[in-house]
Order: structure tokens, then C-alpha cells, then sequence
């Protein structure tokens, strides 16, 4: 198995290790609060989380664009917690002032809940940055780690509070800020940015360069949530907890494509354009059956699944999760795509690809939610990801030459797939068979194999 293939299998092993814990917590969260309380939680949470993507300035786009170029590395690591930490902090105080000057701008369950909410931002702001130094340079492990470890807190907490009786609104909250922090303090214990390596002209032209990403960042982002604070603000809360929980089977889907643009994300932003350029093309391919398959599982599963776990008052969630589908295979299709783009170093571009796109969803979901409620918000940001899959692709090709047909996979991929999966599968029952002490050996099984040219 080569490296990048271990790589990926290792992250996507993590990623149904995290989706496992998540998913326990989220029966307990969703089983204890119901529908409305559900769909305060996931209002809270959108607010934190925009709020984030509005301040973080697209900074990690910009250190991706400058890593390329293979300077000043040190100072980007140590500028990355400084900006966290500085940008993430000024954020949570202008959210909570504008909330608190006119409610009606926001409106949210519980202003002291928002304020617990808020807090996340400088962590999980510093924690962003910082991951993304250890992507680039290559030690996704850390991240996975890190990423793991915090489920494992917010799981294990919402558990004891399940079987002490105490879960409310108020302690998931709580749990999930303090969660927010876990992949910050791994990764500045990994990364060990020194303060002395800060470089404030390198921290003016990241920050110049994020805001020309900016508006294309925030645009992609409020792309994949702005349904729900539409559908928040057009029908009830209760609508907003079913739709939540499609949102959220439906984003499990993205793991295997999200694994594999992690882990190649280094190799396409190296020096060599034409590499680059031709690993994107497989791992494209790669990542249009991951995608395809992973949401094929999902809507098979998903009439026995929900009414199992979240119980029969999360009925309604099926119809928008089936209608969301074809545009998360549209989205994880073309992951790896979006991530080579920023090589390209055209923030302008992107910027309008991704606004063009935001305005015809926000459209759409207002024509549609009316109309037809949950399910027409799922159509509407269903036929926006298809549209930016659409627009990406057609940039990809226009810049790099590459006819359109060598993105469609085809057997050498399924093959390749199918020999990862026995090999993982072979590896795995190894180490299980030898014991946890000898489990680091399994994981190195089997190294030949390359993925299909």
C-alpha cells in the first residue's frame, strides 16, 4: 500500500471512529431534546460557527497559498495561533454586542447559551489555522488524533450527563465549546509554534490575501448552511431539528472524499505544476466513487436508520436527506478540485464562483421553502452544490487542459479501491489478532500497490 493510500485509510479509519462516537452523542442529544430543543441547538451552533467563518478572513487559504512557495514556513506556524486566537477573539465580542444591540437581527433561544456558544470561536479559529500547518506538512495524523480525542470528550461527557439525568440544551452547549478546544491544544503541542518566529509583514500579506479569498470563503460556507438560518427564520424550530439531523447523516457522507484531499493537499500545493496537476486528476476520480458510494449507503440506510435511532418523531428528516443527495456526490466529487484551484492564485475567481452560486441558492431557498418546507430547502442547496461542482470543473479543465473524460473514473479505479479495502481489511484483523501492543506493526501491512495513473 503506498504511503498516501495508508494515509487516506488511516484518516477514514479515524473518520468511522469519529462518526461512531458522533453518532452516539447525537442519539442522546436528539432523543433527549426532542425536535424544537434540537433545533436550538442547531441554531446556536450556525451562529457560532458563521461567525467564525466571517472572521477568520480566509487566513487559512492564504497561508495554503503561501506554503506553496516554501518560505517563511516557521513564521507561518507561529502567526497562525497569534491570528487564531486575535481574530477568533475579536469576533465572539462583535457577534455577542450585535446581538445583544438588536435581538431581532438574531434571534436565538437564550442570549447567556449564545455567549457559551461564542467562546469556541478563538479555539476552534487557532485550531484550524494550526491544523492546517500540519496538513501541509504532511502529518495528518496529528490532526485525526486531535479531531478524535475531542468527539471522544463531547461523546463520553453527554453520556454520564444522559445517566446522571442532568442533559439539557444548556450542557451540550457547554460540552461542545469546551470540545472545541481539544484540537487546538493538540495541535499547538504538535506544531510548537515560537513566538519569536512571528513575521508581521507575513501576517499583513496573509491577511491581504485571505480578503481577496474572503468573500468566495464565506460565500462557499454560507452556501452549506445559510438553509438553515433561511429555514429557521421561514418556519419553526422543529422544522429546523428535522432538517438538522438530514444535514448531518448527509455530511457523514463526505468523510471518505474529505480523507483523501486531506491527505494529499501537501503534494498539490508543491512546486511542480504538472504533478499537481495530474494527482488531482486521480484523486478526482478516486474521490467521485468514494462520494458516490458513501451517499448511495447513506440513502439505502436511511429509512431503517432514523426511525431506529432518533425515534419515529425524526420521521420527517428522510425526504430532505434524499434530496440533498445528489448534490453531496456532486460535492465530494470534486473535493480535491476546489483544493487545487487555490494553487492557481485567483481569489478573484473564486470569489465570484462562489457568490454567483450563493445568491442563486438563497433564491431558491426562498422560492422553495415556502412552497414545500424542509424538502424544498434540501432541493434548493441540493441544485447549488451541483452547480459549484459544475463551475469548478469547468475552471479545472480550462486551466489545466485536461478533457473533461479523464475525470470520470473507471475500472482501474474500482480495482485500485478494491485492493486498498482487502489489504486495509487484512491489515486491521492483523493487529486485532496480535493485541493493542502490537497494533502500529498491523498498520504498516502490506506497503506495494500504487494508486491508478
Amino acid at each position: 500500500m503506498s504511503a498516501s493510500a495508508r494515509q487516506a485509510s488511516q484518516t477514514m479509519l479515524t473518520c468511522a471512529a469519529k462518526f461512531a462516537l458522533g453518532a452516539l452523542s447525537t442519539v442522546f442529544v436528539t432523543r433527549e431534546l426532542g425536535p424544537e430543543r434540537r433545533g436550538a441547538y442547531t441554531v446556536l451552533v450556525t451562529i457560532a460557527t458563521v461567525a467564525l467563518i466571517l472572521a477568520h478572513l480566509s487566513v487559512e487559504s492564504a497561508h495554503t497559498s503561501l506554503w506553496s512557495r516554501a518560505a517563511g514556513r516557521r513564521a507561518i506556524a507561529a502567526n497562525a495561533l497569534l491570528l487564531g486566537l486575535g481574530m477568533g477573539g475579536v469576533c465572539a465580542v462583535g457577534t455577542a454586542l450585535v446581538t445583544a444591540l438588536d435581538p431581532s437581527i438574531l434571534p436565538v433561544p437564550g442570549y447567556g447559551l449564545l455567549l457559551v456558544a461564542l467562546l469556541s470561536i478563538p479555539c476552534n479559529l487557532s485550531g484550524t489555522l494550526l491544523n492546517n500547518v500540519l496538513v501541509l506538512s504532511g502529518r495528518i495524523g496529528v490532526v485525526n488524533w486531535g479531531g478524535l480525542l475531542a468527539v471522544g470528550v463531547y461523546c463520553g461527557t453527554l453520556v454520564l450527563l444522559t445517566v446522571a439525568g442532568m442533559l439539557t440544551l444548556g450542557w451540550v452547549i457547554v460540552m461542545w465549546t469546551l470540545s472545541a478546544a481539544v484540537p487546538a491544544v493538540v495541535a499547538m503541542s504538535a506544531v510548537r509554534p515560537r513566538f519569536r518566529d512571528r513575521d508581521r509583514a507575513l501576517a499583513r500579506r496573509a491577511i491581504g490575501m485571505g480578503l481577496r479569498y474572503h468573500p468566495g470563503h464565506i460565500s462557499l460556507y454560507l452556501l452549506l448552511r445559510v438553509d438553515v438560518l433561511i429555514l429557521n427564520a421561514l418556519t419553526s424550530r422543529t422544522a429546523v431539528g428535522l432538517y438538522s439531523v438530514a444535514v448531518m447523516l448527509m455530511d457523514l457522507t463526505r468523510t471518505a472524499a474529505d480523507s483523501v484531499a486531506q491527505v494529499t493537499l501537501h503534494q498539490q500545493m508543491g512546486d511542480d505544476h504538472d504533478s499537481a496537476t495530474a494527482l488531482t486528476v486521480r484523486t478526482t476520480r478516486l474521490a467521485t466513487l468514494l462520494a458516490a458510494g458513501s451517499v448511495g449507503l447513506m440513502c439505502a440506510a436511511a429509512p431503517f436508520l432514523i426511525p431506529l435511532v432518533y425515534g419515529s418523531a425524526f420521521a420527517g428528516s428522510l425526504s430532505p436527506l434524499l434530496a440533498l443527495a445528489p448534490g453531496l456526490v456532486a460535492l465530494g466529487a470534486t473535493r480535491t478540485l476546489g483544493s487545487f484551484l487555490l494553487r492557481l492564485h485567483r481569489p478573484l475567481v473564486t470569489s465570484c464562483l462562489a457568490f454567483g452560486v450563493l445568491v442563486a441558492n438563497v433564491a431558491l431557498n426562498l422560492l422553495l421553502i415556502p412552497m414545500w418546507g424542509i424538502v424544498g430547502c434540501a432541493l434548493a442547496s441540493s441544485a447549488g452544490y451541483c452547480a459549484l461542482a459544475a463551475l469548478q470543473t469547468a475552471w479545472f479543465v480550462h486551466v489545466t487542459g485536461v478533457p473533461y473524460r479523464r475525470l470520470v473514473p473507471g475500472p482501474a479505479e474500482l480495482r485500485y479501491l478494491a485492493v486498498v479495502s482487502v489489504r486495509l481489511v487484512t491489515a486491521l484483523t492483523a493487529a486485532l489478532r496480535r493485541g493493542p501492543s502490537r497494533q502500529e506493526d498491523g498498520a504498516h501491512a502490506g506497503r506495494t500497490g500504487r494508486p491508478p495513473g
